[in-house]
Parts: C-alpha cells; structure tokens; sequence
C-alpha cells in the first residue's frame, strides 16, 4: 500500500474499527500524522517567534509595553492554535480506528492499542508522579511499536480475511 492510499485508506474508514491494517497503511498513516503535526508546529513557532524577534529588534526595553504587549497578545495565536486543534480532533478517531485495526491484523484485541493511550492518559494524571506517568508512557509506546511492527497473521482471523490477500500464503517474509 502506498502512502496516498494509506491516508485515503484511513479517512475512509475513519471510525471503522473492525477488520485488519496492514502495517503500511498503519505507519504510512502515522508519518502523513507526524509530518502535518511538524508543519503545524511550526507555523505556531513561527507566530509565537515573530513578535519575539521584533521586540529583540528593537533593543529589548522593558519599558517598551506596546512590544511586550504583542508578545504575550493572547489572540496572535488563535488562529494557528486552533487549525492545530482541529487537526488533532480531526485525526484521534482515525488514529485509534487504525491502531485498532492493527492489532486485529496480527490476532490480537483493539485492546491492546491502549498500551500507548492509557500512557498518554496518566502523564496528565495529577495523582501520578510525573516520573511515574513518564516511565508508564515510555514503557507502553515500546510495546505498542513492538506489536505493531509485527507482520500479518496469515489467512484469515477472527477480525477478518488477511489484507495482504493471497500473497500471505505463498510468500515468506523470512
């Protein structure tokens, strides 16, 4: 599968969390999530640094409120802000919806998604120690990568038919 049609693929089955992904369509998924997410970062860096570098321009007073009134102006951000949210609100499902349907693709239960999402649940559990939450997190990320990279379960399952088709059967990945 490639890239465009993972992301077509993902879109289209945005909350169907049923049947199997094969590990291209899950990591082809992840890295269109990775790259939109690097560009969105910076052009909130970018909004957030321009005032910045303005005020530095002009000598750096701290007397000079209208500069520093531009820096912290709460509205400057909104509108990179909030694309960003909606990104992010826009992709979770697809992204659970994906995870899931790997997991179903190598025999095992959506369940097992929520190794990496309960980590990144708990890092912002007040009553967690943050080392605690952080090594939780770190812990379950390995993991779920770990099951993830996992080739298909060969022929059918219980989630589904194989979507490599036939060329699961005839072929070795060794």
């Amino acid at each position: 599968m490639s890239f465009t049609e993972a992301v077509k693929t993902c879109f289209a089955k945005y909350v169907t969390f049923s049947g199997r992904a094969r590990r291209s369509e899950h990591w082809y998924f992840f890295l269109f999530i990775t790259l939109v997410q690097i560009v969105l970062i910076i052009w909130v860096g970018s909004s957030i640094m321009g005032p910045v570098m303005e005020y530095i321009s002009r000598g750096g007073d701290p007397n000079d409120k209208e500069a520093i009134a531009e820096i912290v102006n709460p509205y400057r951000f909104s509108l990179s802000s909030i694309v960003m949210l909606i990104f992010w609100v826009g992709t979770l499902l697809p992204i659970i919806a994906v995870q899931i349907r790997r997991m179903h693709d190598i025999g095992r239960s959506g369940w097992w998604s929520m190794t990496y999402w309960a980590g990144v649940l708990l890092m912002y559990a007040p009553f967690i120690p943050t080392s605690i939450s952080y090594l939780i997190f770190i812990i379950g990320t390995i993991w779920f990568i770990y099951l993830a990279c996992q080739d298909s379960q060969p022929g059918d399952n219980v989630y589904g038919p194989n979507p490599k088709g036939e060329e699961a059967f005839t072929s070795s990945s060794f």
